[in-house]
């Protein structure tokens, strides 16, 4: 909330000091693309990790919180550890992607963590999503500059 208020500030300081309003929307548009393009280097990042992780069977455990963490996550058993996702756990989709009664291929990390079929879509309509609108801002950037 309180970047809402310092943007709204911001954008009032703007608007006194004689920026039109055209040049604001253009400076929004161009902030909202890089928050697209940090997005997108996120899912690009978590993409190259899934190239790298090794595949495994795992057996869904629970969904608990992790230590200091805000958010709950799948916990599988992988042989005799027991390893935690990297992303949230998915709780609309409870019955899809947690499965108690049989083992699951996953994908593990090399420092322990699981990739499961949650984080694998999330990754991958994240990346294409992501990129998606990055390209259509960017390309209204450049309509508006033209104008």
């Amino acid at each position: 909330m309180e970047y809402l208020i310092a943007l709204l500030v911001v954008l009032v300081i703007l608007v006194l000091v004689g920026v039109s309003l055209f040049d604001i929307g253009l400076l929004l548009l161009c902030l909202l693309d890089l928050l697209c393009l940090a997005m997108f280097c996120f899912f690009a990042f978590s993409l190259v990790r899934l190239f790298t992780c090794k595949r495994v069977k795992a057996r869904f455990k629970e969904i608990a919180k992790k230590e200091n963490s805000r958010f709950k996550v799948a916990w599988y058993i992988i042989g005799s550890e027991v390893a935690s996702t990297i992303f949230p756990a998915e709780f609309f989709g409870k019955r899809l992607f947690y499965k108690r009664s049989e083992d699951i291929g996953v994908l593990l990390t090399k420092k322990g963590g699981v990739f499961d079929l949650n984080a694998i879509l999330a990754i991958a309509l994240g990346f294409v999503f992501s990129f998606g609108m990055f390209a259509v801002i960017l390309y209204f950037v450049a309509v508006l500059i033209k104008l």
